[in-house]
């Protein structure tokens, strides 16, 4: 009886420690992910940080050194992928700053010169996610890893794509819904509707791929599903509660609204064991904003 006491009480003096220990990685990766979506990021201008090609450039040689350091550890070899995603991660935020000027050239070899314009927003946005998508596919592949540790696979691709599909379609219902009739005329809404779909679901992939699909299957063994879900939640809701396209007043409600979508987001894709899901519901939320916002300009 005393050596089963003597075994409980061991047991349950491990389980504090066990969770301290997923908290405080918990953290440390919060903080890894913000010092480059937030403070890496190219999307503002508040810190120094931003926009700024050096710190990128050396945010990427620390978690590439770091991620080589960690491979040659045997205690802690567990980790060197999770700082591998890192270092992928801000790569393409650098390679962003290192060719995302060229736009203007590029487009302009498609005609697309009109700034501002459904079109351009659109065209551009392709641009941009082959920026990132691609880095990131093959800095997966050197990693000698396959595609499917981004979950970009099939999975459970009828649960995925039906329950994407169907929010998409509604939330294609609510905008037409609430913003058609501010239109001044129907071609300036079939533009927004059809350059709309072209970003959202450019932008939908990109963000997926970008802030869950590379993290995801790498944090779950050390933080859990549920840790590794909100993890990459409060990063994708930061990232955005500093945008510039809204009136103050409502950036709170857009990180809340961000942050529910990206816990949505990151649990259908370990569910689904798949991108495309989650994909469309991202380009569901970006094609009602794309669309609502154009309704008056």
């Amino acid at each position: 009886m005393s050596t089963q006491v003597a075994m409980l009480g061991k047991k349950a003096s491990t389980v504090p420690a066990r969770g301290a220990q997923r908290f405080g990685l918990f953290v440390v990766f919060l903080i890894c992910s913000l010092a480059i979506f937030v403070f890496g990021c190219n999307y503002f201008d508040i810190f120094s940080t931003n926009c700024n090609l050096g710190y990128q450039i050396f945010l990427s040689t620390a978690f590439l050194s770091v991620a080589v350091w960690l491979k040659r550890d045997e205690r802690l070899k567990q980790y060197w992928q999770i700082a591998y995603a890192f270092f992928i991660a801000v790569f393409a935020v650098t390679v962003t700053s290192l060719i995302g000027g060229w736009n203007l050239t590029i487009l302009s070899w498609f005609n697309v010169t009109t700034y501002g314009t459904s079109q351009f927003q659109a065209v551009n946005k392709i641009y941009e996610m082959l920026m990132v998508v691609v880095p990131i596919i093959i800095l997966t592949k050197l990693l000698g890893a396959d595609l499917g540790s981004i979950y970009l696979k099939r999975g459970n691709l009828k649960w995925s794509v039906s329950i994407g599909a169907l929010v998409f379609f509604n939330f294609a219902a609510s905008v037409f819904l609430f913003f058609a009739t501010r239109y001044t005329s129907g071609d300036k809404l079939v533009a927004a509707v059809v350059w709309g779909i072209v970003f959202s679901l450019a932008n939908g992939l990109m963000e997926e791929l970008w802030l869950r699909g590379i993290f995801l299957k790498r944090f779950e063994p050390v933080l859990g599903i549920g840790g590794s879900i909100l993890v990459t939640s409060i990063v994708f809701a930061l990232m955005h509660g500093f945008t510039s396209y809204l009136v103050p007043i409502a950036l709170p409600f857009y990180v809340v609204n961000t942050l529910t979508l990206g816990l949505a987001c990151g649990y259908l894709i370990m569910k689904t064991d798949s991108i495309w899901g989650a994909t469309l519901i991202h380009a569901a939320a970006d094609f009602f904003l794309f669309v609502a916002m154009l309704a008056n300009v």
